[in-house]
């Protein structure tokens, strides 16, 4: 698995725990960095997501195939508590999370955003990843999933998506 906009490798720890092994993480945060570093101390971590190539994950892992591309893009654009400028927003990541799923072609996508996604541009944005992600060949099932779901005392709510793609 590669881990996009990584953070502190939430997403990574649970996989791990089922098998699954990340191979590469990228993440900007220096913070979020030294964490990745102490709970995946073998795992590389390029910074800046411009920079995650097929050819630059080839050379990182030595793998030519991943099965999956994971990540949780940038939450401000769409935030609630933020302007919600959307792809307007220089934040806004999802053109290179599609740019890397368009290169790496992994057969399975996990991405997660905040609840505010479904909304940001009167639900355009969120039309528009579906979109993007069908383009790419995926099918896409979606949820809304609070951490109380699963016993925080807060809510919490993200939106996660599961994409499969058939022919990879």
């Amino acid at each position: 698995m590669v881990s996009l906009c990584s953070g502190v490798g939430c997403i990574d720890l649970a996989a791990s725990w089922y098998g699954i092994r990340t191979v590469l993480f990228c993440e900007i945060d220096p913070y979020c960095q030294k964490v990745l570093q102490k709970r995946f101390p073998d795992v590389p971590i390029i910074a800046d997501i411009r920079d995650v190539t097929a050819e630059k994950v080839r050379e990182v892992t030595g793998l030519d195939q991943i099965d999956i591309v994971c990540g949780g893009w940038p939450c401000q654009p769409h935030s609630l508590a933020g302007k919600r400028l959307g792809a307007q927003d220089e934040r806004d990541l999802w053109p290179e999370f599609r740019r890397v799923l368009r290169e790496l072609r992994p057969r399975w996508f996990v991405g997660e955003n905040v609840r505010g996604l479904l909304s940001t541009d009167a639900g355009r944005f969120f039309g528009a990843v579906l979109h993007d992600l069908a383009d790419l060949g995926f099918d896409v099932r979606w949820g809304v999933h609070g951490a109380c779901d699963v016993g925080a005392p807060h809510r919490r709510e993200r939106v996660f998506l599961l994409a499969y793609h058939h022919e990879v």
